[in-house]
């Protein structure tokens, strides 16, 4: 799609309380990731869990979106896709703040299920950052920062255990095994 295109899905964004950093969303799927993760961030912050669902092409070719399905505080399970929709992706929000949680990176378990599913995965933290996991690279990598959309009111970053920018297996493998549980 031309630039044209991208400056009407970035002025279709939401803009009240939503992020603004969002200048190296330049593809239109991580855009359109972006403002649906921003949508469904302020339910499962209040909530205290994890939302969850498939992005793709529908019937009319035209991104869309599955039903938000609602997990638990730590895992959610989209289920299939619906009928008339090109699975292009899966997303994911990781819930509320938790002081005690690394939220703020995909997990293992979440780059893993992507590369067996052979599917890329969109990630939003409570902090307002967008991952997106890679499944050919088998790679998470940071679409863009804290703030990029909703963040939980309560979130306090940690410098003593701040996120990277790309993580692999091995990385988020190491990170798991390096955390305190706390900050």
């Amino acid at each position: 799609m031309g630039r044209l295109f991208i400056l009407i899905v970035a002025l279709m964004l939401p803009q009240h309380g939503a992020a603004q950093d969002r200048a190296a969303l330049t593809d239109e799927l991580d855009r359109f990731a972006a403002a649906h993760l921003d949508r469904i961030q302020p339910r499962s912050i209040a909530d205290g869990a994890e939302y969850c669902g498939l992005l793709g092409f529908d019937a009319n070719g035209k991104l869309a979106a599955s039903p938000a399905t609602r997990g638990n505080a730590d895992s959610c399970t989209p289920g299939d896709a619906p009928a008339g929709l090109e699975v292009l992706a899966s997303w994911h929000t990781h819930g509320a703040y938790n002081r005690d949680a690394d939220t703020e990176v995909p997990s293992l378990d979440d780059l893993q299920s992507d590369i067996e599913e052979g599917i890329d995965g969109y990630i939003a933290t409570p902090g307002g950052r967008l991952w997106l996991n890679d499944a050919d690279a088998q790679q998470s990598v940071l679409l863009c920062g804290a703030g990029c959309i909703r963040a939980d009111p309560q979130y306090r970053p940690c410098p003593a255990f701040p996120p990277g920018e790309i993580y692999t297996l091995d990385t988020l493998r190491a990170r798991a095994e390096n955390d305190t549980g706390g900050c």
